[in-house]
């Protein structure tokens, strides 16, 4: 027991001096910083963890997300799906092409349309028959341009956006805000990708039921749908070069703030949630267009 009070003693005597020099009321509130900085920054980490990527390689994803290629229509799951859809859209071709004819050739031979070209059957029939493989080619063909031309315009915003401002975070706050910024950028890009990879599986199946009175408005929702999400891509582009353009004329410091960049980039990630959610958008707005329209006529 003697040893261990003689013990306690000598380390009183050591560190008394040393703790003269040492203001509490300043260690603690500094201390208590640190370890709030450090759970801040864990957070961030955790948030990076989700994708599967860390601070040091996060911006160089989005970036490739952000300047990247359409590649949907190379992808191995609508390449298995391309030639089933194919093969049902041609099957659905002939089975028109077959009973469409028929139906024309029994409105033809009434008597009571005596001949009429504008026959319910007749429009319809040389309608698809025109329309169909046009439709057809387009998908082979005319939907690549499409996407390569979203492709060099996103890829041109992007690219110019980069050059107005650091990506290094100066604090904590600014590390999370990076990184909740990023992680949302990614899981936008992720969603963009299920989105316009199912619609460019199913095209040719969507586009057949486009053909027709009772499931053409569902198609043409899903094809507005599909646009609207490809090139979700080049609005929040433009936005960030919209931002970054504006932010590179206000004065130094504010020129290269992270802070400012923090909220550009809260809106370019506004601008894609808006595309996301343009369906439910969609059904509130179209009532209230009629109602203005209906306003200003009256």
């Amino acid at each position: 027991m003697k040893q261990v009070f003689f013990c306690l003693v000598l380390c009183l005597i050591v560190v008394q001096p040393a703790s003269a020099y040492l203001d509490l009321d300043e260690l603690i509130p500094s201390l208590v910083s640190k370890g709030f900085d450090r759970i801040i920054e864990s957070q961030a980490d955790n948030l990076y963890g989700i994708i599967g990527v860390n601070s040091s390689d996060i911006q160089p994803a989005v970036s490739t997300m952000m300047a990247q290629k359409n590649d949907f229509l190379t992808n191995p799951s609508v390449q298995k799906e391309k030639n089933f859809t194919a093969f049902w859209y041609f099957v659905f071709y002939l089975i028109f092409l077959l009973a469409g004819g028929i139906a024309v050739m029994k409105e033809s031979a009434d008597p009571s349309s005596m001949g009429n070209t504008y026959g319910t059957w007749r429009n319809r029939y040389f309608e698809i028959a025109i329309i169909a493989p046009l439709v057809w080619a387009f998908y082979l063909y005319g939907l690549e341009w499409l996407f390569s031309l979203e492709y060099v315009m996103a890829k041109s915003a992007f690219l110019e956006s980069m050059d107005f401002v650091s990506y290094s975070p100066t604090n904590v706050l600014a590390y999370l805000m990076r990184a909740i910024s990023s992680v949302s950028i990614m899981l936008i890009f992720y969603y963009r990708y299920l989105v316009v990879g199912i619609v460019s599986e199913y095209f040719l199946l969507f586009a057949a039921a486009a053909f027709f009175p009772w499931t053409r408005s569902f198609a043409r929702t899903v094809f507005t749908y599909g646009t609207v999400m490809l090139f979700s891509r080049l609005i929040m582009c433009m936005v960030l070069l919209g931002g970054t353009g504006i932010m590179s004329g206000f004065p130094a410091p504010f020129n290269k703030s992270i802070l400012v960049y923090n909220v550009i980039t809260i809106m370019a990630l506004f601008s894609g949630v808006i595309c996301i959610l343009y369906p439910l958008i969609a059904i509130f707005a179209n009532p209230i267009k009629y109602r203005i329209t209906g306003a200003l006529y009256d």
